[in-house]
């Protein structure tokens, strides 16, 4: 099949989805989160069991993320017996068509471990940072 793109619309004549803009901007534009400015998409402590990220750009599988001011996030409840790893995640979602920073919980555990990223054919995710959940935390 052969397949050009994209010119200007004549009459309702091109019609492009998003998936082919996506794949043209795969070609040349990586899964990642863009190195300058050095804070994009940074993820701080915030307050207590909070947590930001800062503006930021980010592509995953061709399509655009963009936080344009602080983001807040609330760490789930901690556990009052072991630490735990939660793990920030820049989340691609082809069910929810959106990208969103998201926060994976991580089991209690002595010696705590992040939980993997899901890389399917639906999710596909970018870890942002590990956040180290004390027991008892509050």
């Amino acid at each position: 099949m052969e397949r050009s793109a994209f010119f200007n619309s004549v009459a309702g004549d091109r019609k492009y989805k998003a998936e082919i803009f996506a794949g043209y901007f795969s070609k040349f534009i990586t899964n990642g989160v863009f190195p300058l400015p050095a804070d994009n998409l940074r993820i701080a402590a915030y307050d207590r069991m909070r947590i930001k990220a800062h503006p930021g750009t980010g592509y995953i599988n061709g399509y655009l993320y963009e936080n344009t001011d602080i983001l807040i996030l609330t760490l789930p409840t901690a556990d009052g017996v072991k630490p735990r790893l939660d793990r920030v995640v820049l989340r691609w979602s082809q069910i929810d068509r959106n990208i969103r920073i998201r926060i994976k919980e991580g089991i209690p555990d002595a010696d705590p471990s992040p939980p993997s990223l899901e890389r399917t054919a639906d999710i596909y995710e970018l870890g942002l940072a590990d956040v180290y959940v004390a027991q008892g935390a509050y």
